[in-house]
């Protein structure tokens, strides 16, 4: 089996980026999130310490899974931003229902821009390129309902 760096991501000295955990998941025809927790479910109450999570050390973002798992039609995340994060568009099977919970956003979709604020949704077609940037100097939660789970 190939090394990433060298065997650093084995022995913990180095992280897989989101694309690479993308093209193992997607080689194995399994969700990116059983990479993280396996297939045991939660059950139906996922308490707020025992959320799984998705962060690259030093990355801007983060992504945290608010339903118990994504094996059922549907997934809810929050992805927390902070200032001058620029995650990479995403495009996904779906549609999306984003609530931003906190802070000043511009969600592109599909190209345009839509400034949205604490309290403001929007739901789009996720198979349109999409990705959330912050304006301003406060970091900013989505929480999103993805239908089906893409993660």
């Amino acid at each position: 089996m190939r090394s990433w760096a060298g065997g650093s991501v084995e022995r913990g000295i180095a992280y897989p980026s989101i694309m690479v955990l993308r093209s193992i998941a997607a080689a194995l025809e399994i969700p990116v999130f059983l990479l993280f927790t396996g297939r045991e479910s939660n059950g139906i109450v996922v308490r707020k310490r025992q959320r799984k999570m998705i962060r690259h050390p030093n990355a801007p973002y983060s992504y945290e899974l608010v339903s118990p798992d994504v094996q059922h039609r549907m997934e809810m995340i929050i992805m927390r931003l902070r200032p001058g994060a620029d995650p990479p568009p995403r495009a996904h099977e779906g549609e999306e229902c984003a609530l931003v919970l906190k802070g000043h956003v511009v969600l592109t979709v599909g190209g345009i821009d839509y400034e949205l604020n604490e309290g403001d949704s929007i739901y789009y077609n996720a198979g349109l390129p999409h990705r959330a940037r912050v304006i301003g100097e406060e970091e900013a939660e989505v929480v999103s309902a993805i239908t089906p789970p893409s993660f």
